[in-house]
């Protein structure tokens, strides 16, 4: 027999509506989306979509002849083939047959057959140098915020050229350049991002149920 009172079920919904769940650790949820928001950016990439999903625009320009499929050591860095996902590379100076900066040689760089912002793959700076970060809001109290950025993404010059294809500038003489942003979170990973929002306040709720129920016993 189940006994059921309802008495029972008001008292455990005003204990729910006390609830401050801005009081609760969100790193590890924070940290979850950072993840999220860093593997999306690596598939989406691979998979040549933009920040939408959508698929963008291929590019026209290489491989020039037949497609080199394997990188140089030094186009990926010094590190091995089968890495996941490449280590950060920014400013430096030209070695191990790059140009300054991290930068392929208009050859090398023609060889390759990457998709679109990533001739390297996943050694491309587009998912090697995307970093996630979370940070609280100032003003608003149980505001945060999780980004993902790319840096020291620029020319041997020093040039920052990704906002050049994030938004279709024009790229000097060649006229404008085909719009490929990679900004914005793709649906299947906000979908995952969601669901681990919801896991998180469950497991919060619980877990401040249990000791408001112990501290009223």
């Amino acid at each position: 027999m189940l006994k059921f009172n309802l008495d029972d079920v008001a008292r455990f919904a005003a204990r729910m509506k006390r609830l401050d769940l801005t009081r609760g650790d969100v790193t590890p949820l924070l940290e979850n989306w950072e993840r999220q928001m860093e593997e999306g950016n690596r598939k989406g990439v691979l998979a040549g979509t933009d920040g939408a999903g959508n698929p963008m625009i291929p590019v026209t320009y290489r491989p020039v002849g037949k497609a080199r499929k394997k990188l140089t050591l030094g186009e990926r860095l010094g590190q091995r083939p089968n890495k996941r996902r490449g280590e950060y590379g920014g400013f430096g100076p030209a070695q191990g047959g790059l140009l300054a900066n991290n930068n392929l040689s208009s050859k090398a760089y023609r060889q390759l057959d990457g998709p679109p912002l990533a001739p390297r793959r996943q050694f491309s700076r587009v998912i090697a140098n995307a970093t996630p970060g979370h940070y609280p809001d100032l003003i608003n109290r149980g505001v945060y915020y999780v980004e993902l950025a790319w840096g020291d993404v620029v020319s041997p010059k020093g040039f920052a050229f990704l906002p050049v294809h994030f938004e279709g500038k024009p790229l000097g003489k060649h006229g404008p350049s085909i719009k490929r942003d990679l900004r914005g979170i793709r649906p299947p990973d906000k979908e995952k991002m969601l669901k681990a929002l919801r896991a998180w306040c469950m497991l919060t709720i619980r877990g401040k149920a249990f000791l408001e129920s112990v501290g009223a016993a």
